[in-house]
C-alpha cells in the first residue's frame, strides 16, 4: 500500500494523517492502545491559533471640502493574521482624534468582515486645524486618518482700531470655510505691511501681540498655511508725546509752560525738569504747532513756535531753547554781548531769503538751519579758470585770500581754505570761483539736501575786479556757508546797496549761534525752537 499523507484543519487543529509500512507490532509499541487496531498511525499534531498580526490602510489621501459634510471616501483599514492572509472578525477600536464642534464618527463594521475590512464614515467639524480618526488593532498598532477644513476667508480681529505708541494690542481672527461655517483653530501667520509703525509676534496659534511703535497707520495681516488666503487690519498708532528742552549751554532749561495745538484740539503739558510726557488725542495725520514760553520775569530764551508736520516726531520731539543774548566767543569781537532777534533772522528781507534758513522748506523732516556740516569745514576753494571768460591773475587771488582771511578772523573759525582744481576736483566740499557773464556783480550757488546739509557750491563773479572788492566778496562767502540776507541790523548781508567791508559784531553773533544750533542739532537731536510763521 503506496504511503498517502492529507492536511486536516479541524477545530482549530492542524493533523498530519499517513499510513506506515512498518509491522503493527512497532507502531503499537508507539502509539497508544486505542490506535493499535488500525492501520492508521497519528505521527504528529500541530495545534495553530490565528492571531491578527498586521493592518493596512486601502482608503487613500483624504480631502474635505467643508465642515460638516460628510466625506466622501470611507475609512477602511485591513487585517492580516501571521501568514499574511486576510482575518476576519478581529475587533477595530475606532475613535476620534480630535474633531472640531460638530465632528461625527461613524462605525460601519466593527468587526472585520470575511476580506478582514473593517469600516467607518466621518465628518469633520468646525475647525481650521488638522482633524484626525484612529483605528486600533489590539496588539497590532494604530492608523491615523487625518483631513482638514480648506480656510476660504480670514477676518483679522482687533478690539481697537488705534493704539498708543508703545501699547500692545492682541488681536485674533475668524475664519471661515468655503460654505461660510466659522472655524475655531487654525495656525496663523503674522505679519504687517510697516514694520516702523508696527511690531508684530505670534502670541499663540490664533492669536498675534501687536505693538504701537510710531505714529501712523498700518495693517496687520494673517494668514494659514502657505498664505494663499489672508486677512487684513489697519491699526491706527498715536503718538504719545514725549521730548524735553535743552539749553544751548548744557544748563539746565528753566520752567517752561508748553501747549499744543493740532486742528480743533488745543492743550497744554506739563513739563519738569526740562521734561515732557502725555498722552492727547490728535486728529490723524495733520500738523501740530508746539508753543513754549520760558516761564520768566526776564526770559533768557526766545518763544518757541515748532510746527511738527509728521506726528510721529512727537514722539521723542528734543527742543533747543534760544536766547535773546549771544556772548561771542571767538574772534576779532570776542567777549562782545550781541541781542539775537530771533524773528527777524528768518524774516524775508523784500524778495530774498532771510538771514537765517531752514530746510527743508517742505516735507516732514526736522528743520535745521542751513549750512555745512562741520565735517565739510574748511571749505576748499579754487580758482576755475578754464571756465572763466576773463584771466584771473595772481594779484586778483591775494586780494581775494586777504578778504577771506579777514572774514575767518572776524568769525573767529577757520571756514576756507585755498585749493587747486586739478587736485582736489573729487572733494565734496570743493567750491569753484569762476568768472562768468551774469548781469549782477556775483552770484552764490549752494544746493543743499532734506536734513538741512549744504553742498555743491559756486561762486561767480561778473569780471576779476570784483575779486578785490571786500564788500562783495565777503557778501557771498556768507552765502556760501548758507547765510541770507537780512536788513535788520548794521551787516555785511544787505540785498542792495550795501557798504560793509566786513563782517559786523551782528554779523558774527548771529552767525555763532546759528553755526552752534546746527552743532547742537546734530549732537542731540535737538531742533532750534524758532518761530514757525515766517519759516
Amino acid at each position: 500500500m503506496a504511503a498517502v499523507s492529507q492536511l486536516v484543519v479541524v477545530a482549530g487543529l492542524l493533523v498530519t494523517l499517513g499510513c506506515d509500512r512498518r509491522p503493527a507490532r512497532a507502531v503499537a509499541r508507539e502509539t497508544t492502545d486505542a490506535a493499535a487496531t488500525s492501520d492508521t498511525v497519528v505521527r504528529r499534531v500541530y495545534i495553530v491559533e490565528r492571531r491578527a498580526s498586521a493592518m493596512q490602510r486601502p482608503t487613500g489621501e483624504l480631502r474635505a471640502r467643508r465642515a460638516l459634510d460628510r466625506l466622501d471616501s470611507v475609512l477602511v483599514i485591513r487585517v492580516f493574521d501571521q501568514r499574511g492572509r486576510e482575518m476576519s472578525g478581529v475587533p477595530v477600536q475606532w475613535t476620534l482624534g480630535y474633531g472640531g464642534a460638530g465632528a461625527e464618527l461613524r462605525v460601519i463594521n466593527g468587526r472585520t468582515d470575511t476580506l478582514g475590512l473593517s469600516r467607518a464614515r466621518f465628518t469633520p467639524g468646525r475647525t481650521a486645524d488638522e482633524q484626525s480618526v484612529v483605528a486600533t488593532v489590539a496588539n497590532v498598532g494604530r492608523i491615523d486618518f487625518r483631513v482638514s477644513i480648506p480656510v476660504a476667508s480670514i477676518r483679522v480681529l482687533a478690539v481697537r482700531p488705534a493704539i498708543w505708541s508703545g501699547d500692545d494690542e492682541i488681536i485674533g481672527a475668524e475664519l471661515r470655510d468655503e460654505a461660510g461655517n466659522e472655524l475655531s483653530g487654525g495656525a496663523l501667520s503674522w505679519a504687517t505691511t510697516d514694520t516702523a509703525v508696527l511690531r508684530v509676534r505670534s502670541d499663540d496659534p490664533t492669536h498675534a501681540r501687536v505693538t504701537g511703535l510710531l505714529a501712523g497707520s498700518a495693517s496687520v495681516v494673517g494668514w494659514v498655511g502657505s498664505g494663499t488666503v489672508r486677512g487684513t487690519a489697519r491699526l491706527v498708532v498715536k503718538p504719545t508725546i514725549a521730548g524735553r528742552f535743552v539749553t544751548i549751554d548744557a544748563s539746565p532749561p528753566p520752567p517752561v509752560r508748553m501747549e499744543i495745538r493740532a486742528g480743533d484740539v488745543r492743550d497744554s503739558l506739563p513739563v519738569e525738569n526740562g521734561q515732557f510726557h502725555r498722552r492727547v488725542e490728535l486728529p490723524f495725520d495733520i500738523d501740530v504747532d508746539v508753543r513754549a514760553e520760558v516761564q520768566e520775569a526776564a526770559s533768557r530764551y526766545h518763544l518757541v513756535r515748532l510746527r511738527v508736520t509728521a506726528q510721529r516726531e512727537l514722539q521723542d520731539l528734543r527742543i533747543a531753547l534760544v536766547p535773546t543774548t549771544w556772548r561771542i566767543d571767538a574772534g576779532t569781537y570776542a567777549g562782545r554781548e550781541m541781542p539775537i532777534d530771533a524773528e527777524r533772522a528768518m524774516r524775508r528781507t523784500f524778495s530774498s531769503g532771510a538771514f537765517w534758513r531752514l530746510a527743508p522748506i517742505s516735507g516732514p523732516g526736522p528743520r535745521k538751519i542751513l549750512g555745512w556740516r562741520e565735517s565739510e569745514l574748511p571749505l576748499h576753494i579754487a580758482f576755475s579758470r578754464s571756465r572763466s571768460r576773463e584771466s584771473i591773475s595772481a594779484d586778483d587771488s591775494v586780494q581775494f585770500w586777504a578778504i577771506a582771511r579777514q572774514f575767518e578772523r572776524d568769525l573767529g573759525a577757520s571756514v576756507f581754505v585755498p585749493a587747486d582744481m586739478r587736485g582736489d576736483s573729487t572733494r565734496s566740499n570743493l567750491v569753484p570761483v569762476e568768472i562768468g557773464s551774469q548781469g549782477t556783480e556775483a552770484h552764490t550757488f549752494v544746493s543743499f539736501g532734506q536734513p538741512g546739509d549744504a553742498r555743491d557750491g559756486v561762486l561767480v563773479f561778473h569780471e576779476a575786479a570784483t575779486l578785490r572788492n571786500p564788500h562783495v566778496v565777503a557778501h557771498e562767502l556768507a552765502h556760501l556757508l548758507g547765510f541770507g540776507h537780512s536788513s535788520w541790523w548794521a551787516t555785511i548781508s544787505e540785498p542792495v546797496g550795501g557798504r560793509e567791508p566786513r563782517l559786523t559784531p551782528q554779523d558774527v553773533a548771529y552767525m555763532q549761534l546759528a553755526m552752534r544750533l546746527r552743532r547742537l542739532q546734530q549732537e542731540t537731536g535737538a531742533r532750534p525752537g524758532l518761530p514757525v510763521a515766517v519759516q
